[in-house]
């Protein structure tokens, strides 16, 4: 049987605990230092807490060690690895190949989206290596998940929800070209979502100050089961950056989806345990998001980003009826209620993006700002980027629980009493108390409902009675403190014995094969930061080792990103689509030009520069 695993992102120890909660099976997270997001460290201490909690519901806990390493970092690094290791991380997720040439402990090693496993070749080396499993590019269509799958036995793991990088990651030098700020070293400048211009080459201006590389957000919350056909056991939500909330709401929107399928599927199985008891609807549409795309799982061209904002534009609301000084009165869709503390936003004469907050709901339809607001024409649309109810109900620590199914079983010895309990995941434990001067229950009844009332007080525990069974042999009369005793006894035995066990999980990386036909010559795209990495590819069959862009700061005419996103397509150019010949285009970020190059043949398109001034 096959297990499936929602895999949650972390900021912290509190977003990792949220997740959990919420119903991840497993949870990624950054560690002290070396994570693709700079701003999402962790200390040891805390990612200890996260594996502590999580191993509680046989959840996991991968570290994100995924940025090109320096000779001095690598080391750091893997000493980083085994005092993980030692506190109980499952996993390490990995970019460097400097890495796995060298000692790593006894754990999961996991290939990052950053290394580009976009095809079969990659996938099947980086199985033949030794890794446990392969994060796969986001680029890639069900068909060509299929195909790899067909021929791998790796565990596959894709994005499901959450930011999309405009570039193939790990192949994405934009940031770096123009700020010194490497993606790869986990220092991105998001220069995809600050405003651009489209020029062809006659100088006419397509499109001015516009966000043209700005993303939509990943949701393939419809396209589950098919990925799941397709070969994917893990489904990973994108947002280490982003808060309890978001982590909260999005985690249990794709625990429902994926537990409606579990429950028809008898080849499938939930990779960890316990039920998460929601006191809000999850609702993906209310959390942070560009707009949403699948992307390209289908192969269906369309415009993946959103030219007019590249933040949270929101849900829409209704329409603006009147405006009466700073009292806006709306006609709002079915089953739309304004609440105060929402913030709103709506698209004004000139096509910019304003926004601000209800100070106070005057009536079902009718809103107070307190703050000067222009004058608004009537018919504008609005849209709600912050839902003030919804925010509070997440806020509440009780919104997502966890619990776990656990079975008893009281007995009595000559002289005490037994506990024993089997929890969901198999976890057995048995505690005893010794009775001095034992002597019979005046009422059977009484003592069998006064056993049942101690030993069912688990509320504050993560476990929920799913039976206990009353075995009684000499119907002892016990005190209640001794029940209350051994019922919590019993607990922290059954957790204690699920923070002892360690899994290990051996890898041999010397015998990794040779490298892939298309990875052995790949320029500074193959990302060689430090001697080790040049000496792994040099020793699989590399011809070249170039150091890394980062390294090498390559002059003008380099392709500084590959990506999926058109614009030929977007402004109707595409010689397939719109059987036109187009012309040359160029995109200016800020003070700099790149001239777009485009690979029909594989549909990428190509940023090359900046060009000289």
């Amino acid at each position: 049987m096959r297990t499936i695993e929602l895999l949650a992102p972390a900021k912290n120890l509190t977003c990792a605990i949220a997740a959990i909660n919420a119903g991840a099976d497993a949870v990624y997270i950054g560690g002290p230092s070396y994570g693709a997001r700079v701003n999402a460290a962790n200390s040891i201490d805390d990612i200890k807490a996260v594996c502590d909690y999580a191993h509680l519901y046989g959840a996991k806990v991968h570290v994100t060690i995924n940025t090109i390493l320096t000779d001095k970092e690598l080391e750091t690094a893997r000493e980083l690895a085994f005092k993980l290791y030692e506190i109980g991380v499952d996993a390490l997720i990995i970019q460097d190949l400097g890495l796995i040439n060298g000692e790593l402990p006894p754990l999961e090693i996991h290939a990052s989206t950053q290394q580009d496993n976009s095809t079969v070749e990659k996938v099947c080396f980086l199985e033949k290596a030794g890794f446990s499993q392969v994060v796969l590019a986001r680029e890639l269509s069900i068909n060509q998940i299929k195909e790899i799958h067909s021929k791998t036995n790796v565990k596959l793991e894709a994005f499901v929800h959450g930011a999309l990088c405009v570039g193939v990651s790990g192949r994405c030098y934009l940031s770096y070209a123009l700020t010194k700020r490497s993606a790869n070293r986990g220092e991105c400048s998001q220069l995809c979502r600050v405003p651009q211009t489209l020029t062809d080459s006659l100088g006419n201006v397509l499109a001015k100050d516009k966000y043209l590389l700005s993303m939509k957000d990943l949701n393939q919350s419809k396209n589950l089961e098919e990925m799941i056909d397709a070969g994917i056991s893990s489904f990973k939500i994108e947002g280490r950056l982003k808060d309890e909330n978001y982590v909260k709401n999005v985690t249990a929107y794709y625990r429902k989806k994926l537990d409606k399928i579990l429950e028809k599927r008898s080849d499938l199985k939930r990779s960890s345990f316990g039920e998460s008891i929601l006191l809000f609807t999850p609702d993906v549409n209310k959390s942070f998001n560009r707009g949403f795309t699948e992307y390209n799982t289908h192969e269906k061209k369309e415009n993946y980003t959103n030219f007019d904002a590249p933040g949270f534009v929101g849900v829409e609301i209704g329409k603006l009826v009147s405006q009466k000084g700073n009292d806006l009165t709306f006609a709002l869709k079915k089953k739309v209620y304004l609440n105060n503390g929402d913030s709103i936003n709506y698209y004004n004469a000139q096509g910019n993006l304003e926004g601000f907050r209800i100070s106070k709901v005057k009536d079902q339809t009718t809103a107070e700002i307190f703050q000067d607001i222009e004058k608004i024409k009537s018919g504008t649309l609005f849209y709600r980027n912050k839902d003030a109810e919804f925010e509070r109900a997440l806020l509440d620590p009780k919104s997502a629980v966890r619990k776990l199914k656990l079975y008893l079983e009281y007995s009595e010895t000559e002289d005490g009493i037994k506990l024993s309990g089997t929890d969901e995941c198999g976890i057995t434990q048995t505690v005893e108390a010794h009775l001095e001067n034992t002597q019979m229950a005046n009422d059977v009844d009484k003592l069998k409902n006064n056993i049942e009332a101690k030993l069912g007080r688990l509320g504050d525990s993560i476990y929920s009675l799913e039976n206990l069974s009353i075995n009684l042999s000499y119907s002892h009369f016990v005190p209640q403190s001794v029940l209350n005793n051994l019922r919590r006894e019993l607990i922290d035995r059954l957790n204690r014995q699920k923070l002892n066990i360690k899994k290990k999980t051996y890898h041999d990386f010397s015998k990794a094969p040779e490298l892939p036909e298309k990875e052995k010559n790949l320029g500074f795209k193959a990302n060689i930061y430090n001697q080790k990495a040049k000496d792994f590819y040099l020793s699989h069959g590399s011809r070249f080792a170039d150091d890394a862009y980062e390294k090498t700061n390559p002059g003008p005419n380099e392709c500084v990103l590959i990506s999926k996103h058109c614009l030929r397509y977007c402004f109707n150019m595409c010689p397939k689509h719109h059987h036109v010949k187009a012309p040359d285009l160029f995109l200016q970020i800020g003070a700099e030009k790149f001239r777009l190059e485009f690979d029909c043949k594989n549909c990428f398109m190509k940023l090359i520069g900046p060009e000289k001034s």
